[in-house]
């Protein structure tokens, strides 16, 4: 159990580090991949800082890339590797 926490603490810091969301600034397509891929992340940073998971203002590329890489990142967090060892 305190595996699994520190491997959320340490994802929320790369997260963080990596693909930190601005208010205010205007997000591109290739902003809306990064942010897709870190949503679990950031929506799980969004629940105890002010954070946010999306952007305010983005472009229309942006909202469909967001929303393709943030339906893979869900479903690979449900449905990952980790699914795969339980069964062994």
């Amino acid at each position: 159990m305190i595996w699994i926490l520190i491997e959320i603490l340490v994802y929320c810091l790369i997260g963080w580090l990596v693909c930190n969301i601005e208010p205010g600034k205007e997000y591109t397509w290739y902003s809306g991949i990064c942010h897709g891929i870190f949503f679990v992340i950031n929506f799980i940073r969004s629940w105890f800082t002010d954070a946010l998971y999306k952007a305010e203002i983005y472009t229309t590329a942006y909202n469909v890339f967001y929303w393709i890489f943030s339906i893979l990142a869900v479903f690979s967090f449900f449905f990952g590797s980790r699914s795969s060892e339980k069964e062994q």
